[in-house]
C-alpha cells in the first residue's frame, strides 16, 4: 500500500460522518457542534472557573491552575492535542473528525472570549450572592464581618489588574453549570461528537483493564473534582464540583437517550392481542416471524416492532396485562433506517407479577 492509499484508508476510519455533505442533516449535525462548543465554553468561563470549581475533565483541571496561577483557559489544547496523540498511539484513529472539531472549537471559542471579554471584565461570576465590591470596600470591612466565615472570593476585574470580591453562591453555580454543562455535551453527542480531553485516559485504561468505561469515566473525572482542594484547602469546592458533574451527566443522558428508539422482539401466547395493542394505541407496524423452538420443537411467532422511548413505557405495563408471562428482548437503537440498524445495547427483559 503507497502513501496516498494508507492515507485514503487513515482517513475513512477517522470520518464519522454518515451525513451527505450540503444535505439538511450534515448542517444540523455541524450546527449542533457549534451550538454545543460555544455553549460549554462560556458557561466554563463565567460559571465555573470563576467558582474554583473543577467538573471533570481537562478542563476542569485548567480552572485549578488558572485558580492557583493565574495559567489563561485557553492554554488548555496543549492538554487536548497532547490526550489525542497519546490516544491515537494507544487505541488507533478511531476520533472522529466531528470530535477533532468539537475539540478544536471549545478551544477557539475559549480563546476568543478570553481576548474579547475576559481581557476586559475577567471571569465575570454570572451566580453570585450580594455585590461584586472593590478590594478598597473589601479592606474596609472591619475584621468582624471578615472572619464571619462567609465564602469570599477574588475577582479580576480587569487586564488592569483591579481586583474585586464577590460573594459566589456555590449551590446554584454548580446547578446551572451542571445544567448548562450537561445540555451543551449533550447536544455535542447527539451530533456524533465528543469533547475528547480526560475521556481519552478513560478509554485507554478500558482498553487494558477492561473495566466498565462508565465507572472508569466517573473515576477520572471525581479524580480531577478532588484537585480543586489545591485552591483554598478546603472539602467545599471538590464536593460542589462533583455535585455539577452528577447534573451534568443526567442532562445528558435525557438528551442522548431521547434519540434511542427500542426494538422489540415479543414472545407470548396472546400475540394478536398485542398486535393490536401496539398498532392501535401506538399506531406502530408489527412484523410477524415465525420460529420454532429447539428444545420442544413447537412452532411459535415472534412480533417484531419498533417504538421510541417513551412509548415503550406506556407500552410496557400493558403488555404485563395481557400476559404476565410475556418475554420481551429489548433493543435499543441509536439509528434506524431501511438499510442500517445500528445496535448499542442489548437488553433482555422478562416481565412477571
Amino acid at each position: 500500500m503507497n502513501k496516498t492509499s494508507a492515507l485514503k484508508a487513515w482517513f475513512a476510519q477517522i470520518n464519522d460522518s454518515h451525513e451527505r455533505i450540503g444535505s439538511k442533516e450534515w448542517y444540523m449535525a455541524y450546527g449542533k457542534i457549534v451550538f454545543g462548543c460555544l455553549l460549554f465554553a462560556l458557561i466554563d468561563l463565567f460559571c465555573v472557573v470563576p467558582y474554583g470549581l473543577a467538573p471533570g475533565g481537562v478542563y476542569g483541571l485548567m480552572s485549578v491552575f488558572n485558580n492557583i496561577w493565574g495559567v489563561p483557559m485557553n492554554l488548555v489544547i496543549y492538554m487536548d492535542v497532547t490526550l489525542l496523540l497519546i490516544g491515537f498511539v494507544f487505541l488507533g484513529p478511531r476520533f472522529g473528525i466531528k470530535t477533532i472539531l468539537s475539540i478544536f472549537l471549545i478551544w477557539l471559542f475559549t480563546y476568543i472570549t478570553e481576548i474579547l471579554l475576559v481581557s476586559k471584565v475577567g471571569y465575570f461570576p454570572v451566580v453570585h450572592s450580594g455585590n461584586i465590591i472593590s478590594i478598597d470596600d473589601y479592606n474596609s470591612l472591619t475584621d468582624q464581618i471578615k472572619n464571619m466565615n462567609l465564602p469570599i472570593r477574588p475577582y479580576k476585574y480587569s487586564a488592569l489588574g483591579i481586583t474585586h470580591y464577590f460573594q459566589p453562591d456555590y449551590l446554584l453555580a454548580s446547578v446551572v453549570g451542571g445544567l448548562v454543562y450537561g445540555i451543551s455535551i449533550g447536544v455535542i453527542f447527539s451530533a456524533g461528537a465528543t469533547s475528547g480531553g480526560s475521556d481519552i485516559i478513560s478509554m485507554i485504561i478500558h482498553k487494558y483493564t477492561h473495566i466498565s468505561l462508565g465507572v472508569l469515566v466517573m473515576i477520572v473525572d471525581s479524580s480531577i473534582a478532588l484537585t480543586a482542594i489545591a485552591i483554598d484547602g478546603s472539602i467545599r469546592l471538590p464536593v460542589y464540583s462533583i455535585i455539577l458533574i452528577y447534573i451534568e451527566c443526567v442532562i445528558i443522558d435525557k438528551i442522548v437517550d431521547t434519540k434511542i428508539n427500542r426494538t422489540l422482539l415479543i414472545v407470548s401466547e396472546h400475540t394478536e392481542e398485542i398486535k393490536q395493542l401496539i398498532t392501535a394505541k401506538l399506531e406502530r407496524n408489527v412484523s410477524i416471524i415465525q420460529q420454532m423452538g429447539t428444545y420442544n420443537g413447537q412452532q411459535t411467532q415472534i412480533l417484531y416492532a419498533t417504538v421510541s422511548k417513551p412509548e415503550y413505557k406506556k407500552l410496557k405495563n400493558e403488555l404485563k396485562k395481557i400476559d404476565s408471562k410475556i418475554y420481551i428482548n429489548l433493543i435499543n437503537n441509536t439509528e434506524v433506517s431501511e438499510t442500517n440498524i445500528e445496535l448499542n445495547t442489548n437488553e433482555n427483559i422478562e416481565l412477571k407479577k
